[in-house]
């Protein structure tokens, strides 16, 4: 649980299942449009209780303070509210420090509470577990704004399953954005999130540095699986952040399932790595990284490459799926230093990176941008130009 912290969405979960045991209410605030710059993007979140508290963050600084006092009205009232930040013009004048990027925001303020609306904190709570828990990617659309309330109120939960259908909604670079729709007799106004599966990842190893690259990953909210054969480290109390510790006969790699997903090897034993990469490397894996020097990798590569043994040969083209020396040159020298380069290196390959320095990317920081097909509507003119539900806010 975290304050005036970024936190991820498990974390945003365990926070509002505290919220629902001791029954006290709270606001989950959403960024739902961002035009320019800014600290966050669409669907990034966070809460604010009742007492002002606020577990999360959403910019700078900035704007929390605002934040609070429209919450104390969403409590009061239980109906949602749109805001609109905009710090493109005159931003010192308004806001002091400003909020340090060119930007505009657009916040949605969410009612969160068990005890006056318990169908709502129900249905927001199991979106959210939908999200952590899908092994499938699809589109989930929360209604902000209906032009016919009764008919589909504001803060309804849709699931989009069709890749098709999302992508002319929201656009093919865009994670996250509004879009209008019409559903019936109904003119709506929706956030469209992209949710993908959590990036999985295999270790194979249990030692004290497999513990530290499984925190890590999980932090990241990673789905990890620890992969070892029986001993007295592969035990879940040494692997607590672990989604699953699976055991497996010594040498037996074969049995792990590798398919679209990303493999640390760390077991420090020359004959289990090299069984381990020989098994693993396949052309369904993602991501091979092998702890060790290129020594090591030398040494480990050689009876697979022995042209007299053909069935432990290794296709050369797999050979561009492993890397060793693992983790990206950040000159990391302790444990925790070595667990973040290699995680660096994974994220980068996963998001189509190089992982190199920000200052000399060319174009957006960011993935996507703004995309005309966002603003593709079925809707009426009018609904476009008309604000989602009458207590919007420009401030």
């Amino acid at each position: 649980m975290k304050t005036g912290d970024d936190m991820n969405m498990e974390e945003l979960i365990l926070a509002l299942d505290a919220c629902l045991a001791e029954r006290r209410a709270c606001v989950v605030a959403t960024i739902v449009d961002v035009d320019g710059s800014a600290y966050r993007r669409e669907g990034a979140r966070c809460l604010i209780h009742a007492d002002g508290e606020v577990t999360g963050i959403l910019s700078g600084g900035c704007i929390e303070e605002d934040l609070r006092e429209h919450a104390q009205e969403v409590l009061r009232t239980l109906e949602p509210r749109k805001l609109l930040y905009d710090f493109r013009i005159g931003e010192d004048e308004v806001w002091g420090t400003g909020l340090g990027c060119n930007g505009a925001i657009t916040v949605w303020l969410e009612p969160f509470d068990p005890v006056c609306a318990p169908d709502a904190a129900d249905r927001i709570i199991g979106d959210l577990r939908q999200r952590v828990e899908t092994r499938e990617p699809y589109v989930a659309a929360t209604v902000i704004g209906s032009s016919d309330p009764a008919a589909v109120p504001p803060g309804a939960r849709r699931t989009l399953a069709g890749a098709a259908e999302a992508a002319g909604l929201l656009g093919a670079g865009r994670r996250a954005g509004l879009v209008r729709r019409t559903e019936g007799s109904a003119q709506l106004e929706l956030l469209l999130e992209r949710v993908a599966p959590r990036p999985e990842l295999v270790i194979v190893g249990v030692g004290d540095d497999a513990r530290l690259l499984c925190s890590l990953a999980r932090r990241l909210q990673w789905r990890v699986t620890v992969a070892y054969h029986a001993t007295g480290k592969a035990t879940r109390e040494r692997f607590p952040a672990a989604d699953e510790l699976q055991i497996i006969p010594r040498f037996a790699f074969e049995q792990v399932d590798v398919r679209g997903k990303y493999v640390v090897v760390m077991s420090h034993n020359l004959e289990l790595d090299r069984e381990a990469v020989h098994k693993m490397l396949t052309p369904e894996v993602q991501y091979v990284g092998l702890v060790g020097s290129r020594y090591r990798l030398e040494k480990i590569l050689e009876p697979i490459r022995n042209p007299g043994e053909p069935e432990r040969a290794i296709e050369p083209a797999l050979l561009d799926k492993l890397y060793s020396p693992v983790g990206l040159d950040i000159g990391a020298e302790t444990p925790e230093e070595i667990a973040m380069s290699i995680l660096a290196e994974i994220t980068a390959i996963k998001n189509g990176r190089s992982g190199g320095f920000l200052r000399d990317r060319k174009g957006a920081i960011r993935g996507g941008g703004t995309d005309a097909s966002l603003n593709a509507s079925t809707s009426s003119p009018s609904f476009l130009d008309e604000p989602a539900f009458p207590e919007s806010c420009r401030v």
